[in-house]
Formats: structure tokens, C-alpha cells, sequence
């Protein structure tokens, strides 16, 4: 009976860590580019352990937390300097802690002229280097699709004066999320240029969180748990009872 209660522990703790996870897709269903996280289950044992040490009963954990990168929405803006990628690519930017990579294009020059994200992290050009802007005026300055960032001279002319990066990753599990659009790359990871990048411009890449979808599971986690605490009360009577009968004589 111990080993049973274990197994609903068990259970119930794993359901309890999907809800924190579908918590978090639902609290960031705004944030630009963000990517949702997904969980999946294994079981603890299995084959000849589970039938023979564990009399048939099992445990079960988180097996795997992964995020899950397809792309979401495009939400059109009309500001020149919000751009979405399409397909694999990500932006390279600066942060405290080293070169990170993210989705989030919703970019503005500071006040040094410095192209950078909304969180204030400068986007790196093709060459892993920051980008100048040398007039501030934003309605002077343009971005084509391909990344190359532009200002419009005095002769009406468009100089260009940088382009911004767009890189692949070879293995996306080793993106290792860092804040809600934050990524880092870990070990082994390696990130190559995108020579001609596909960009929409004036645009914005939504979260990639359904909310419908996010509701139905988080349901359905929810009748689950609950299940994991009936089976739990029962074992607790059952054990009442049991003690009950132990003291008789």
C-alpha cells in the first residue's frame, strides 16, 4: 500500500509541474516572440521492474521540458523598425551575460544612435557587432527585407549603414531558455549566418500560444490531479482502517 501511495505522489506532482507550465504559456499569450514550453512524461520503471519488483505498480515524472519553436502569428504594425523573421532564423543580441538569441523584434535606436530590443539589448549585425545608426530620426531610417538598415540623406538619397544578423541553430535543443524570450546557446550549439534572411517588416511575431489549446489542457491536467487526490484519500482510509484492525486484540 506504501509503494501505491508513492505512485499517486508521484503522479500528482508531475500534474502539479504541467499546470506551472501551462501557467507560464498563458501569462506570456502577449509577449512578442515568445516560444511555449511543453512537458513530457515517462515512466519511472518498467518491463520486469514494474511487474515483478513493483507488483505492477508504477511511477511516473516529468521526463523532458522542451520548447516548442513554431512560428506564431505575424501582427502588422506600421512601425518601420518592428520586424518579424520567417522560418528558422533568430536575432542575435547583447546581453548582460554574453551573446544570446531571441524572436523578439520589436526594435528602437537609444539615444547613442545603438539599434536594440525592446528589453534594451543590442541587435549584433552579421559580424556578431553591434549596429550604428548615425541619424537617430526614425522616420530617416528604413529596414529591408533582407536586414540591411538604411537612413535616408539629405539628397533623398538611402545609404545603408548596416545589417542586422540572422542566424540558424544546428540542434534547437540546445537552446537553453534563458527569460520568457531569451535564448542561450549551450555546448556543441553552433549558429551560421542566414545570407538572405526572409523578414517582414513592419510586423511583429506573435507568442506561438494558443490559448484555447492551453485552456483544454490545462482541463484536462487539472481532472488528472484531481484523480491523484481521490486515489490519495482512499489510501489514506484504507490505512486508517488498517491501523484500526491492528490494534483489535
Amino acid at each position: 500500500m506504501v509503494s501505491g501511495k508513492y505512485s499517486v505522489l508521484a503522479g500528482a506532482v508531475s500534474r502539479e509541474q504541467q499546470m506551472a507550465n501551462i501557467s507560464s504559456n498563458l501569462a506570456n499569450i502577449n509577449t512578442i516572440g515568445y516560444k511555449k514550453n511543453r512537458v513530457t512524461f515517462e515512466s519511472i520503471l518498467r518491463g520486469e521492474q514494474q511487474t515483478g519488483d513493483a507488483r505492477g505498480i508504477n511511477y511516473n515524472r516529468i521526463r523532458n521540458t522542451f520548447t516548442d519553436f513554431s512560428e506564431g502569428a505575424l501582427k502588422s504594425t506600421g512601425n518601420p523598425l518592428d520586424l518579424a523573421i520567417h522560418g528558422d532564423g533568430f536575432f542575435k543580441v547583447l546581453s548582460p551575460d554574453g551573446m544570446k538569441f531571441t524572436k523578439r523584434g520589436d526594435l528602437h535606436l537609444n539615444k547613442q544612435g545603438i539599434l536594440q530590443t525592446g528589453s534594451k539589448m543590442p541587435v549584433m549585425d552579421e559580424n556578431n557587432q553591434p549596429i550604428y545608426v548615425p541619424d537617430s530620426d526614425v522616420g530617416k531610417v528604413s529596414v529591408n527585407s533582407f536586414g540591411e538598415v538604411s537612413i535616408l540623406t539629405m539628397d533623398g538619397n538611402r545609404n545603408i549603414v548596416g545589417k542586422i544578423g540572422v542566424f540558424t541553430i544546428n540542434d534547437r535543443k540546445l537552446l537553453k531558455r534563458e527569460t520568457d524570450t531569451l535564448f542561450s546557446l549551450e555546448k556543441g550549439g553552433t549558429a551560421t549566418v542566414v545570407e538572405e534572411p526572409e523578414i517582414a517588416v513592419a510586423s511583429l511575431e506573435v507568442s506561438n500560444v494558443n490559448m484555447t489549446q492551453e485552456m483544454a489542457l490545462m482541463i484536462d491536467t487539472l481532472r488528472t490531479f484531481e484523480s491523484y487526490q481521490k486515489v490519495a484519500k482512499s489510501y489514506s482510509a484504507l490505512g486508517e482502517k488498517q491501523s484500526e484492525l491492528g490494534t483489535l486484540g
